[in-house]
């Protein structure tokens, strides 16, 4: 009788405690990345925002003419993804080796952002493989690994709230942010 009403109990605090409001972002530092995989994202840090601006060249164009802006040097600008992907494009190399370029010897965050699609918890998943893979990417490129942080934001910092597809390819994306 004692052990029915124990795992009782542990099932109505598992049942309890899995419906919990939103995580506004899961943060995870450069050293707990692990291998791409949820990694640190388990601590539990929360990260808003805090008022340091967002580099992004991405105005009025399309993430496929992203692609040019960071070739050309000038700018950092946001690496795009496909629909539940975190793979980087063949189109993004050339944005992410411009981004390497610019952000040598400085300190920065990656912020992965999802679209719409998916639970909370599968774009949190989502959003830190994204900053993952640009880190990875990044560090390949000859950017210091210790110099970068990750925050997933989930499908919790849109750019975009129309309802079409290209609105939605403007969520999937990583952002640099610098200090």
């Amino acid at each position: 009788m004692k052990r029915i009403a124990y795992l009782s109990a542990v099932l109505a605090a598992l049942v309890f405690s899995g419906c919990s409001t939103k995580e506004p972002a899961i943060d995870a530092t450069a050293n707990a990345a692990g291998n791409g995989s949820n990694g640190g994202a388990s601590s539990g840090q929360t990260s808003g925002t805090n008022g340091s601006a967002v580099i992004n060249a991405i105005t009025n164009a399309s993430p496929a003419d992203s692609s040019a802006n960071g070739s050309a040097g000038s700018q950092i600008v946001s690496v795009y993804f496909d629909y539940d992907k975190y793979d980087i494009r063949e189109d993004m190399m050339g944005t992410v080796k411009g981004n390497a370029d610019l952000l040598k010897n400085k300190t920065f965050k990656l912020e992965g952002n999802c679209d719409e699609f998916g639970s909370d918890e599968y774009n949190f998943a989502l959003g830190l493989k994204r900053a993952n893979a640009v880190k990875t990417a990044l560090v390949n490129e000859g950017v210091a690994a210790d110099s970068i942080s990750m925050v997933s934001l989930g499908e919790g910092n849109p750019t975009c709230t129309d309802k079409t597809q290209e609105c939605w390819a403007k969520n999937r994306r990583v952002e640099v942010k610098l200090p």
